[in-house]
């Protein structure tokens, strides 16, 4: 039997009564033990704020162990706040991930919600940690931390952060990612100066003096995340938590399936095409421990169709594979979709 053991108390599941009854008993049963030992529990809810790219989301995936937050090699993957529920043992770390911080003009270029502006800040409110996902990579950016974010932990600065430096493979120089820490913490780290006897810095309104603590990380392979997942479960206090142990995300099924689907546009789709589409669950059920769906996609137009598909529907083919393979990593079952191009003139599937 398969089922996604998601509680009904934060979103409802559009699937058959059956499966929804099935569901509701082992969660209810699960949720009962859930509250009867919570004086054992402990919990953090961790706000993973960042730019646009600097890989919130990969960061999340890999310590999660499950694709969870949809990721793509374009900018504005993540289009709204979501949480990702990570339990082990007595203790639950609530990731609340975020858009890329961005202004109006870029929310209008790319036809971003209008969520984009405000996630982040409400994400800052309900958390305990603050962790700033910082880009390394980027020659023109990674000496500096951007103004959104500065105000963001100006206006939260009660709340403990760290700063995580990603990407840190690219870099080969340790000096140079020791100028960057020093720039970005104004040369203090919890209180304390970084070094002795270095040669001053220009670090005005670059950086932040207050973060606790920083990792340097790639969240592609992984590297330093074992070290920043224990400094987690040891930052949890005791406390309820707030999912059932089963549940990794407080997303629907359908939510997420749109959500990869987009973001695998994002990735086979040139320039600003993938921003203007909105994917669309045409169906979603589970039969037999298979999850079967069929995604509408509308094209503005018959040749936006033909580009989507390609040729002789070769990248319509590429895309559905691509998305089924995402899936099947998140929800851990196998995947059944087919993916449906709409115009005014045809459907191609």
């Amino acid at each position: 039997m398969n089922c996604f053991k998601l509680s009904k108390i934060h979103f409802r599941l559009y699937i058959s009564k059956e499966i929804i009854r099935k569901c509701n008993t082992l969660q209810n049963s699960a949720y009962k033990e859930h509250e009867n030992s919570h004086e054992s529990q402990s919990l953090v809810k961790v706000a993973v704020i960042g730019m646009p790219n600097a890989g919130k989301s990969t960061f999340i995936n890999y310590l999660m162990d499950r694709k969870v937050c949809p990721t793509s090699s374009k900018v504005h993957t993540t289009r709204t706040k979501a949480s990702a529920i990570f339990t082990h043992g007595n203790t639950q770390i609530v990731f609340l991930d975020t858009p890329g911080l961005v202004n109006n003009n870029v929310r209008r270029r790319h036809n971003l919600e209008n969520s984009f502006i405000k996630d982040s800040n409400i994400s800052l409110q309900q958390c305990d940690l603050i962790s700033v996902i910082h880009d390394v990579s980027n020659s023109w950016t990674r000496n500096t931390l951007d103004i959104k974010i500065l105000r963001l932990l100006e206006q939260h600065q009660n709340k403990e952060s760290f700063l995580v430096l990603n990407k840190v493979d690219v870099l080969k120089s340790k000096r140079k990612l020791l100028d960057i820490v020093r720039l970005l913490t104004h040369n203090s780290l919890a209180g304390k100066p970084i070094g002795k006897n270095e040669e001053p810095l220009d670090i005005e309104k670059k950086g932040w003096p207050n973060f606790k603590d920083i990792f340097m990380v790639s969240a592609l392979t992984g590297t330093g995340l074992n070290e920043l997942k224990q400094y987690l479960i040891r930052a949890a206090k005791p406390g309820k938590w707030l999912y059932p142990e089963e549940m990794f995300t407080d997303q629907s099924p359908e939510k997420i399936i749109e959500n990869t689907v987009k973001a695998t546009l994002l990735d086979f789709l040139p320039q600003e095409i993938p921003y203007q589409m909105k994917p669309q669950i045409e169906l979603y059920e589970v039969n037999d421990g298979i999850i079967n769906t069929v995604v509408i996609i509308k094209c503005v137009s018959d040749r936006v169709a033909k580009l989507v598909a390609g040729l002789g529907d070769g990248r319509l083919r590429q895309i559905t594979e691509s998305t089924q393979r995402n899936l099947q990593s998140v929800f851990q079952h196998f995947v059944r979709i087919r993916i449906v191009l709409e115009s005014k003139e045809k459907k191609i599937n």
